[in-house]
């Protein structure tokens, strides 16, 4: 089967949902399938190697919430040609941005059948307070309407948790579901070189994982205080951080300014290849992650797959991997207080809970990547086989995604507070009364100055662009 995978998340960035991918990717290929996978292009980019699958880059420009992320061009007729010559027999989309929109417009056009798998939820506050985090802002409801504009065009949804699962069907995605996880190979980890890794980064034998984007998102503000009152009671425990993002010097100084500063390490982003074969599952105590937003969280399959103790927040897919007391400890979120006293007794009791180690290794076995792809194997070829026989389903249009920005709303104090000296004329009068305050409040969107808010030059720059494409298009397709 030929097996087309969009995602506007892929190599360089290092996250979940690109493990996943490249593990799909590589599994199917190994069983014979051809896989292409479509994600944005990179300046200077040393493509990725995966054998038996080819990647096609899309022209894209920087996103302004993540560094690493793009924006692509959803009418990108170059990909669709591209496409069109390999013989597509289904597309899987991963992300709800354009790379999407691209593929499902695609099949709709080739009549494909279409899966689609919900990795991120990009609704909770968490997410959405830091990619609409200048003077625009959008509510989780809206969210929930965008995201499910997309899942809604699939034949087919997943999530990687029965938990994820029904959240997304309590928030309106009508297509059918299915739990399927994002699995674990067992076979890739070597745990050869854990005493070069201990003595690369000092560690003792009193360490505590965390793995991941080094972000808002993963709350670890609350594992840094948890930790620190760890560190109050054991001054011999360590706090290992793998992973980097857009918040990491914050969360440095968050750690530097308590007293478990020093025993904090920050490492840096390690590509899966490196984390897999460092030998730093050995090197470590438990795993712990304060995170409310995750729809699986392979990290923690991970640190299960070398029966490591795992203790995570009560909440989304985590509650689906970790029992309470049995192979790991729950708390609520935001409990920094619960969260340290479980690290805490792990650390002291390490040697009393190898039963509970033990249940850790034998519950992840359900996730064996081999059952994963075997699951996948059928679903694909279900769809296919059944493809004349789907519901018919439009494909996503741009105007479409265009109304939302009706929803689309704006903090005034957010632009009184970024207001800076010279003033222009503009500004004086924007704040001389509340009478004006007031008015400009009413005005449509579109007549508010834009060019004179502070904040907005990567929107205003995206804006310019999408029209500029649009109209490329537009004009494309009459000349065709």
């Amino acid at each position: 089967m030929n097996i087309a995978i969009f995602s506007d998340a892929f190599y360089p960035q290092i996250n979940g949902v690109v493990t996943s991918i490249v593990s799909v990717a590589s599994n199917m290929a190994e069983r014979g399938h051809r896989v292409i996978i479509v994600a944005p292009s990179y300046r200077h980019l040393e493509e990725i190697d995966i054998p038996g699958v080819k990647i096609i880059r899309v022209p894209s420009i920087s996103a302004s919430f993540y560094e690493d992320f793009k924006w692509t061009n959803p009418f990108s007729f170059t990909t669709y040609k591209t496409l069109r010559k390999e013989n597509i027999d289904l597309i899987h989309f991963m992300t709800p941005i354009f790379i999407s929109m691209l593929g499902i417009k695609f099949a709709r056009k080739r009549g494909l059948p279409v899966v689609g798998t919900f990795h991120t939820f990009i609704a909770d506050p968490s997410y959405s307070e830091h990619m609409f985090s200048g003077p625009v802002k959008v509510s989780e409801e809206v969210i929930w309407k965008y995201l499910n504009l997309y899942y809604d065009c699939a034949d087919y949804v997943t999530a990687p948790t029965e938990e994820a699962v029904r959240i997304i069907s309590e928030n309106g995605c009508t297509a059918p579901l299915e739990a399927v996880s994002n699995g674990i190979d067992f076979k890739q980890f070597d745990n050869s070189r854990s005493d070069e890794f201990s003595k690369k980064y000092s560690l003792g034998n009193q360490v505590v994982l965390y793995v991941g984007r080094v972000a808002y998102e993963k709350n670890l503000n609350v594992l840094i205080d948890a930790f620190d009152l760890v560190y109050r009671e054991n001054k011999d425990a360590q706090l290992l951080i793998v992973g980097d993002g857009p918040q990491r010097h914050l969360f440095e100084e968050q750690a530097a300014g308590k007293d478990c500063g020093d025993n904090v390490i920050f490492t840096g982003a390690l590509s899966h290849s490196e984390l897999v074969h460092s030998g730093i599952f050995k090197a470590v105590s438990l795993f712990a992650t304060a995170s409310v937003t995750e729809t699986q969280g392979i990290t923690i399959l991970e640190a299960q797959a070398n029966s490591l103790i795992c203790v995570g927040a009560e909440e989304g897919g985590v509650v689906n991997l970790i029992e309470d007391g049995v192979n790991g400890y729950l708390v609520p979120p935001g409990d920094s207080n619960l969260m340290a006293e479980r690290i805490s007794h792990v650390l002291k009791h390490r040697d009393d809970l190898a039963d509970m180690e033990r249940k850790a290794l034998e519950m992840v076995d359900i996730h064996r990547m081999d059952k994963i792809i075997d699951r996948w194997e059928e679903i694909y070829t279900e769809l296919y086989e059944n493809r004349d026989s789907l519901a018919e389903k439009d494909y996503l249009h741009f105007n479409t995604l265009l109304k939302f920005t009706k929803s689309l709303k704006v903090d005034f104090q957010y632009l009184l507070d970024k207001i800076r000296k010279p003033r222009t004329m503009w500004a004086r009068n924007f704040d001389r009364n509340a009478a004006k305050h007031t008015l400009l409040k009413k005005l449509p969107l579109h007549k508010i100055p834009v060019d004179k808010i502070p904040g907005t030059a990567h929107l205003r720059t995206g804006i310019n662009r999408l029209h500029k494409i649009s109209s490329t298009a537009l004009h494309s397709r009459r000349r065709g």
